[in-house]
C-alpha cells in the first residue's frame, strides 16, 4: 500500500478511544497560541480571536473561513505548533450545462437516500512550525505553505452530531447489532430484512435513519478537506505506531484497519472558554486504527451542529491523537476562530 493510501486510512482515524471525557477535555484544555504564531498571524490577516455565533443559514459563502490551532504533544512537556487556515474561495469554472446528478447511497435497511452535488472550494494555508524552547539545533524555521481542495458542500453540511445522537440512543440505550454502515449499493434482501427487524425494534426513525446514513459522507468529506491540509501528514505519520520490520516483511507490506467504537460515542458539555456556538455541546466520537494488525493510533472527534460558522469544518471543533504505546506522545487541533464572508447572509 502506498504511503499516502496509508495516511488517507490513518486520517480516517484521526477520529479513537482515548480514555475517558474527563482526561479527553484535560487534554484539549484551550491554550493561547505561541505569540511568535500569533504575530505571524496577525501579519498575515488570519484571525485568532473567537468563533462567531451560529448563523440561521445552513450554506457557504466565498469569504467563509475558520482557524485551527494544530498541537504536536511530546515528551518532556515539549509543544510544536502550526496554524491551519481554511478559506472557501469563489468557484472560476463555468457552472454546468446540466445540474449534476446527486450522490445515492443506500442504508443497511434498503432505503434509499439521495444528496445534492454543492462543489466548494477552499484555499488551506499552514503556518509552521512554531516551538516553546529553542533546542540545541536552534528554532525550525517557519514556513507558509498553501493548498487547494475541492468538495462537496451539502456533505459538509450534513454533519456528524445527528448520527453521533443516533448512534448514542440506539447503541448505548439497548445494545444492537445493526449494521450502521452505507453502501453505494442496495443491500442484499437477507441483509435488509435482518436489519429491518432490529430498526423496528429500536423504534428508529426515518430522521435517525438519515443522519446516520449521511455519517460516513460527511466523515470522507471532511478528511478530504484535511488531507490536503500542508504539512499535516508529516505531523500525524509523528504520532503513529508504525509496524516492525519483521511485521511488514511477514505481511508483504502494510495493511490498515479502521474501526469506530460505538459504546463510546458519547454526549459532552465543553468548557464556556471553548467559545463554541449551540451551548457547547458536542459529541465524541471514538475510532481504532491498526496497521498490520497491531494498533497504530488512537483519537477522538469532537462534533456539534454543523451550522455557519462550523459549516466549513463540518461541525467537527476539534480532536485528539494519540500514539496507542506513548500516552505524551499526540496531536491536538482545535477550531479557535471563524468568520462568516462579506456576501454571507446572517452573518
Amino acid at each position: 500500500m502506498k504511503a499516502r493510501q496509508v495516511f488517507f486510512c490513518l486520517l480516517l482515524g484521526v477520529l479513537a478511544a482515548s480514555g475517558q471525557d474527563t482526561n479527553l477535555l484535560l487534554t484539549l484544555e484551550p491554550v493561547p497560541p505561541f505569540p511568535e504564531l500569533c504575530a505571524a498571524a496577525t501579519a498575515e490577516s488570519i484571525p485568532v480571536d473567537g468563533i462567531v455565533p451560529a448563523a440561521s443559514t445552513n450554506t457557504l459563502s466565498p469569504g467563509d473561513s475558520l482557524t485551527a490551532l494544530i498541537v504536536l504533544h511530546q515528551k518532556g512537556n515539549h509543544r510544536t505548533e502550526w496554524l491551519v487556515y481554511f478559506q472557501m474561495v469563489p468557484d472560476t469554472n463555468d457552472p454546468p450545462a446540466k445540474p449534476p446528478k446527486p450522490e445515492v447511497i443506500y442504508n443497511s435497511t434498503g432505503d434509499k437516500f439521495e444528496f445534492a452535488k454543492s462543489p466548494a472550494i477552499f484555499h488551506i494555508r499552514t503556518l509552521g512550525p512554531y516551538v516553546d524552547a529553542e533546542s540545541f539545533w536552534g528554532k525550525p524555521l517557519a514556513k507558509d505553505n498553501d493548498a487547494q481542495v475541492s468538495v462537496n458542500g451539502t456533505f459538509l453540511s450534513l454533519g456528524l452530531d445527528k448520527g453521533a445522537a443516533a448512534i448514542n440512543r440506539l447503541y448505548r440505550a439497548h445494545g444492537t447489532n445493526f449494521n450502521f454502515w452505507v453502501t453505494e449499493r442496495p443491500p442484499s434482501n437477507e441483509e435488509t430484512q435482518k436489519n429491518q427487524k432490529i430498526a423496528a425494534a429500536l423504534n428508529m426513525t426515518p430522521q435517525e435513519k438519515r443522519a446516520l446514513a449521511s455519517w460516513f459522507p460527511a466523515l470522507m468529506c471532511y478528511f478530504q478537506a484535511v488531507g490536503e491540509t500542508p504539512d499535516l501528514d508529516t505531523i500525524m505519520w509523528k504520532v503513529v505506531s508504525l509496524p516492525s520490520m519483521w511485521s511488514v516483511v511477514r505481511h508483504a507490506g502494510v495493511t490498515a484497519w479502521m474501526g469506530m467504537d460505538f459504546d463510546n460515542v458519547n454526549q459532552l458539555r465543553l468548557p464556556a472558554k471553548w467559545g463554541v456556538p449551540g451551548g457547547s455541546n458536542v459529541f465524541t466520537l471514538p475510532i481504532m486504527v491498526e496497521l498490520n494488525q497491531q494498533p497504530a493510533l488512537n483519537a477522538t472527534l469532537l462534533v456539534t451542529a454543523p451550522r455557519p460558522s462550523l459549516l466549513a469544518c463540518g461541525g467537527i471543533v476539534g480532536f485528539v491523537a494519540r500514539n496507542p504505546n506513548d500516552d505524551q506522545n499526540f496531536v491536538t487541533l482545535r477550531v479557535i476562530s471563524t468568520r462568516r464572508g462579506t456576501g454571507a447572509k446572517g452573518k
